[in-house]
């Protein structure tokens, strides 16, 4: 029970009590609100992947989207304003399990160690094993994403703003290869840093994957295992 002050009158009690309320029930409301836009630009998302991946980029129409996603034609362009910037939202989300809030933003620069899904190769001391981490880290996105990249390739020829996500993509992926690359030691490289960043996007490019795992009709463990020791010889020096 709250004490009284002198000036203070019960009316004055329960009217903070009632306000207290009200700020609280707000942030609840706010919490639900965020949370809902959330699942349901997900909810979307995950929709413009099927229909990309059934149809492809020209075949898929906004309004497939929205009837598979159930919702409405104004939510889908909430999300994205055209299937170039869905896309490419759609690859964030298959790489990082997270989408970016801008999907046309330039890439921060960042310290790959501060990331999550990095932080334990910045945490591992023998720069071979580093290699060993990034190479599965990039196998692993390379899986989830390759159909979609096809996807994108081919539409980034005769559409603008598909050519933009394009463009956009691959400059994000340039800033994450260099940030893992920073993480080793540079006496151990051959090179330097940009050099071997050139060799890891070069190695670990989705048009390799798609090539060694659709052409040459080679395992995901086939995979991973070359990229595993390709990168080994090419990027680190005797220790």
């Amino acid at each position: 029970m709250k004490w009284l002050r002198p000036s203070t009158t019960r009316s004055d009690v329960e009217r903070e009590a009632v306000e207290e309320k009200r700020a609280y029930d707000a942030t609840r409301r706010r919490e639900r609100a965020s949370q809902q836009r959330s699942e349901t630009r997900d909810r979307v998302l995950a929709a413009a992947e099927e229909r990309f991946l059934a149809d492809g980029y020209a075949g898929t129409r906004m309004t497939e989207i929205a009837a598979t996603a159930g919702v409405s034609l104004a939510t889908v362009y909430a999300a994205g304003r055209s299937k170039g910037e869905l896309i490419q939202q759609v690859i964030q989300r298959a790489t990082a399990g997270v989408p970016s809030d801008d999907p046309l933003e330039e890439p921060p620069e960042f310290d790959a160690a501060g990331r999550p899904a990095l932080r334990h190769i910045a945490a591992e001391n023998e720069p071979e094993r580093q290699v060993e981490l990034i190479a599965d880290r990039i196998s692993g996105v390379l899986e989830r994403i390759s159909p979609l990249w096809a996807v994108l390739r081919d539409a980034a020829s005769v559409d603008e703003t598909a050519a933009t996500s394009l463009e956009n993509s691959l400059k994000r992926r340039l800033v994450s290869l260099r940030a893992a690359i920073g993480m080793i030691p540079g006496e151990r490289l051959r090179g330097d840093l940009r050099e071997a960043t050139d060799t890891l996007w070069a190695l670990s490019s989705p048009e390799i994957y798609l090539m060694l795992r659709t052409s040459r009709r080679w395992s995901h463990a086939r995979y991973r295992a070359w990229l595993r020791e390709t990168l080994r010889v090419q990027l680190l020096t005797a220790a």
